[in-house]
């Protein structure tokens, strides 16, 4: 059991617990991101329907089948978290070795996101899914179609390509930020039918982006949990939860995994060991990181444009009282790109070229690492020029309000595209 969750003790408490017969139904797992709660969670389902009583990593029996598969009626996943990263990875190793496990690999991560628009989630909002339906449908064949296909490596290059394309647009459009009152109301009154085996699995991962009414709604099923049905939460912000939700989950911590981990995760996991041939020793976010459909480096030089835009704008619209501020601003620009067009443009039509670089923040992680990369720009300002008292308050403002903007993201779950709004006229009004 949980020999795929690497560099987890956590795991060994779990399996305490299980083969004493001491879990409890609802429970807890709390750590960073990439750390194996997915994937333990995933796998705790796996064992708690198998039809082997030591329920061994290598089951062949037909529950343990549509459990590694992620097609077992007896699971739901709930909630909201960023796929593209783990899909394009899982494809590339796809790619590299079409066979065994990295194909399951694959699937089950494309699977991860198709299992959110389980009908049973959806009942009462069945307008919006209809219009997710050729998305899923389209996802769903091209699963089939490599499933049976022969292997031709130029038809399954062009199949997977064309499944990341239509996998990107449903997380674009069909994942929300937050999790709804709706799915928590369905996935309870799921929980409650009778298992099609021997019990059910229902996951809710970043259970701290439900809405409030969504977590008041999750109160009553974990106050009387059903039986048949193991509940799990995951988190990386136990704090974010209610004190009331966590008295009543049973809380499981994954640390952060260490260095030789990760790279082995990597090397396993997604069958690379090419990520390590220049020397370096990415972090297993770093390098799930390399495959989103915007690269780093292009967040780098969007943050550049959006600090220089903001800079012209200052210099245009703004009478700079102080000859020190007007002279940092100078100095300011000549280390930033230049924003060609938008010498007059308004801040909406800023807004708008920063977002159409970032994919149209299409991913949480992608408005993150934007503002950590102002971040960075804001840092190097402070490093890089004479460090007056007005420069430094200058900054040292900059800097908490790229926090705040961050912050009102992933904690609050506001928009991406209002937050950006603010945070350009906060730092605007601040010169």
């Amino acid at each position: 059991m949980f020999e795929n969750v690497l560099g987890q003790p956590a795991v060994q408490q779990l399996m305490a617990d299980l083969k004493g017969g001491v879990l409890p139904p609802s429970i807890l797992f709390e750590g960073p991101p990439a750390s194996g709660k997915g994937t333990a969670a995933l796998e705790l389902g796996r064992t708690l329907s198998c039809l082997t009583p030591e329920a061994p990593w290598n089951c062949t029996c037909s529950e343990c089948i549509k459990h590694r598969q992620l097609l077992h009626p007896d699971l739901l996943l709930v909630g909201s978290r960023d796929f593209s990263a783990e899909i394009a990875a899982a494809s590339a190793a796809y790619i590299r070795e079409p066979e065994s496990a990295a194909k399951l690999l694959f699937f089950r991560s494309v699977r991860k996101l198709l299992n959110r628009f389980n009908p049973q989630l959806w009942e009462g909002e069945e307008a919006r899914l209809g219009k997710l339906a050729p998305l899923i449908t389209t996802c769903n064949e091209i699963l089939e179609e490599l499933s049976i296909g022969q292997d031709d490596g130029t038809d399954r290059e062009k199949l997977t390509a064309n499944l990341l394309k239509n996998v990107f647009q449903l997380e674009r459009e069909g994942i929300s930020d937050t999790i709804p009152i709706f799915q928590i109301r369905r996935a309870a009154y799921w929980a409650r039918l009778a298992p099609s085996g021997k019990r059910k699995l229902l996951v809710i991962e970043n259970a701290d982006r439900m809405q409030d009414s969504a977590r008041n709604a999750l109160l009553k099923i974990l106050e009387e949990p059903p039986d048949t049905t193991q509940i799990v939460l995951s988190t990386a912000k136990k704090s974010a939860l209610l004190p009331t939700i966590r008295s009543r989950l049973r809380p499981y911590t994954f640390e952060p995994r260490d260095q030789r981990t990760e790279q082995e995760v990597i090397r396993r996991v997604f069958r690379d060991s090419r990520a390590f041939d220049d020397g370096s020793s990415p972090s297993l976010q770093k390098y799930l990181e390399s495959f989103l459909p915007v690269p780093p480096e292009q967040i780098t030089r969007t943050a550049g444009l959006f600090l220089a835009s903001l800079i012209q704008k200052a210099q245009r619209m703004l009478s700079v009282h102080s000859e020190q501020n007007r002279l940092i601003l100078q100095s300011f620009t000549q280390a930033l790109p230049e924003p060609e067009g938008l010498q007059n443009a308004t801040v909406r039509t800023i807004l708008t070229m920063v977002m159409k670089e970032l994919d149209n923040f299409s991913m949480p992680l992608v408005f993150t690492d934007f503002l950590m990369q102002l971040l960075e720009l804001c840092t190097s300002l402070l490093q890089n020029y004479q460090k007056g008292p007005e420069l430094i308050t200058l900054v040292t403002y900059w800097k908490d309000q790229i926090k705040e903007a961050d912050s009102a993201v992933s904690t609050f779950n506001q928009n991406p595209l209002s937050s950006l709004e603010r945070l350009f006229i906060s730092m605007l009004e601040a010169i």
